[in-house]
């Protein structure tokens, strides 16, 4: 609380001041001097004009400052816990309950710093066209991943909002940062219903945050069969009981960056992942950091359909979003590259079913997670005489984790493989998270992974197709 010696003139018969009647001066406006007394009146030689304190005033001011620093808002930092993501720097909510406009602004994002070093094994690739390409070495830092967001609710508190704005440096400087976000409508505590530009929710891995892998990143296999980021309408929430989770909705494609006003035709894509989590709530990531007293299960299943157009996306398109999907066959090579079904052939349009299945447990530190996919490409359409009428391709991911100082150290195994009638591939590592600070919010990793015939080509991911050889990453990883 502010000390204030306030002063007031006293005029005859004067003996209070009512600070209601100032309250929209400046409080420095409110303090007065002192008439003149009889003997500085009668010439008196030492008057000084002496100011002297009126404590009624003081306490009456004080209470008014007090008063207006109580209606200022204060922004309240809302970090992670072990079941739920940071809220983030909330700097206004208000509510109608307290006679307000509802509405309420938070900041919350991540970034990823990483080195990353490939080293290859063979020097060359060919795809199904009969290309021969090169394979290289590799060796950078970047900011892997950057988000800042913005969240809240407007007009009532059952409006929920979001806006991200999300990119890489990985293509160089000057990349684009995309907006993504979401508005819906809270239809009870446990439904929303909305729309906005978010993951296509076709594989659990892909629907896990970024902020929590175990180890450095997705898997090699999920970022073959998974689809990316695209506007849609949808449904987010929970069965009766909280223990049976949903996200389905419809998309504009399993890839907005190739499904805008450009697009051929008017198909959209369907996908939905469920998933229970029966003894409990399971967490965030795949980690048992936070280690779980008693067993935690989540068992789930995803699907995805769409009629959708191949596309190979241009380097300056395809850094739009940096998690833009492009379909390949499982030797790597586009499906829309030209001759890939065989010779003078292209492919413009086709069908994509994508069907996975996962489990994931956590227990006193120790944690594991298992996810398959199958993935059928049938219906081309285009130019020439296809080699074929549709590709399966088919694999998995698996992880496994043990936390052996709680919440500070913890070493894990991760491996994927798929296999296609094109090719076979597959991955296999490990590597040493460091939570500092005993938290998800600052964690370092190193990890080192082999990686053979890679069918993927995605520079947020240590995957460039073709490639043969070793990855070497550190990651320094900050939620905020």
């Amino acid at each position: 609380m502010l000390a204030v010696a306030a002063a007031v003139w006293q005029p005859e018969r004067a003996t209070a001041l009512d600070v209601s009647t100032h309250a929209h001066e400046p409080l420095a406006s409110r303090a007065v001097p002192r008439a003149p007394s009889p003997a500085a009146l009668a010439g008196e030689e030492g008057f000084e004009g002496d100011i002297v304190p009126d404590e009624q005033l003081a306490a009456a001011v004080e209470q008014e400052v007090a008063r207006r620093l109580a209606g200022i808002p204060r922004p309240v930092y809302i970090p992670a816990t072990d079941f739920l993501p940071p809220k983030g720097l909330v700097l206004y909510a208000a509510r109608k309950k307290d006679g307000a406009f509802p509405y309420a602004l938070a900041i919350d994002g991540f970034l990823q710093f990483r080195w990353l070093e490939l080293s290859r094994s063979v020097a060359t690739w060919t795809d199904s066209t009969g290309r021969t390409l090169p394979v290289n070495n590799e060796n950078a830092f970047n900011i892997n991943r950057f988000l800042l967001g913005f969240s809240g609710y407007v007009g009532s508190e059952q409006v929920a909002y979001n806006v991200s704005l999300f990119g890489t440096t990985n293509a160089g400087i000057l990349v684009t940062v995309v907006p993504v976000g979401f508005v819906g409508w809270r239809v009870t505590e446990d439904i929303t219903l909305g729309g906005g530009v978010t993951q296509v929710p076709g594989t659990r891995e892909w629907m896990i945050s970024s902020r929590w892998p175990m180890g450095v990143d997705r898997s090699m296999a999920n970022t073959f069969f998974r689809p990316s980021y695209s506007p849609g309408f949808m449904s987010i929430g929970a069965l009766p009981g909280k223990k049976v989770f949903y996200h389905a909705g419809i998309y504009n494609g399993i890839d907005g960056g190739a499904a805008g006003f450009l697009r051929q035709g008017t198909s959209m894509a369907f996908s939905g992942n469920v998933w229970t989590e029966p003894l409990g709530p399971y967490g965030l990531g795949y980690s048992d950091m936070e280690q779980h007293d008693e067993l935690a299960l989540r068992i789930g299943t995803s699907g995805t359909y769409a009629r959708t157009p191949a596309t190979i996306l241009a380097d300056g398109i395809g850094f739009a979003n940096p998690e833009n999907t492009v379909v390949r066959l499982s030797d790597g090579t586009p499906i829309a590259e030209k001759n890939a079904l065989g010779p003078d052939t292209k492919v413009d349009q086709f069908r994509y079913h994508l069907a996975t299945v996962d489990a994931g447990f956590k227990y006193r530190g120790w944690s594991g997670f298992f996810e398959y996919s199958w993935r059928l490409l049938n219906g081309f359409v285009g130019t020439g005489d296809f080699d074929r009428q549709s590709t399966f391709d088919q694999g998995g991911s698996a992880f496994l984790g043990w936390c052996f100082v709680p919440r500070t150290y913890e070493v894990y195994g991760r491996t994927s493989a798929l296999t296609g009638p094109y090719g076979t591939a597959q991955e296999y590592g490990g590597g040493l998270n460091w939570y500092l600070n005993g938290t998800r919010q600052n964690r370092l990793t190193v990890e080192g992974l082999y990686i053979n015939r890679s069918p993927i080509l995605n520079f947020i991911y240590p995957y460039r197709a073709g490639f043969t050889g070793m990855a070497i990453q550190t990651q320094y990883m900050v939620v905020y």
